[in-house]
């Protein structure tokens, strides 16, 4: 599915669908983890931090946090309870965000020092670049239901010893 085809879903929809809900609650969680990002990628360089140790940084404490909000808020009910589920989702989604992290350091290398965007401007503009990635990674696999082929349940039947639920 392209990003096209995801835009095209939305415009298509009903403003009250849940998927749309669920966008518009990935953008207020998303808001909030702007301005994590925003505190640090410009706030520790004022201490000396490299730009880009800063916005690595920045990035992965507001992954860490857009994760428990989306998991509470934007997608609450769709994932399986207890803590094993919980914890699974978030490797998950901190695989999709990897992407989304070098995608936004590089954007904010390329914006900020080959563009020489100001860094205040350059952040938000490289973070805006994985956005629909984001968005689409979670809806379709993060919080995915039950009978995805990388649910939890299928993971552990499959790691089993006693190869129960292996494929043959």
């Amino acid at each position: 599915m392209s990003v096209l085809d995801t835009v095209r879903d939305v415009r298509e929809r009903s403003l009250f669908h849940p998927q749309n809900k669920r966008l518009a609650m990935y953008i207020g969680v998303g808001l909030v983890g702007v301005a994590i990002n925003q505190a640090i990628t410009v706030g520790l360089p004022r201490f000396g931090v490299p730009v880009v140790i800063a916005g690595l940084a920045a990035r992965i404490i507001s992954t860490l946090t857009n994760y428990a909000l989306n998991d509470s808020v934007t997608w609450r009910g769709r994932g399986a309870a207890g803590f094993g589920q919980w914890c699974w989702r978030g490797v998950k989604y901190v695989a999709t965000r990897l992407v989304g992290i070098a995608i936004g350091t590089v954007g904010l290398v390329f914006f900020h020092q080959v563009l020489g965007i100001p860094l205040f401007w350059a952040n938000p503009l490289s973070i805006a670049l994985g956005f629909a990635w984001g968005f689409g990674a979670s809806e379709k696999w993060v919080w995915a239901s039950e009978d995805s082929s990388l649910s939890f349940e299928k993971v552990k039947r499959t790691l089993s010893p006693s190869g129960e639920g292996k494929r043959e």
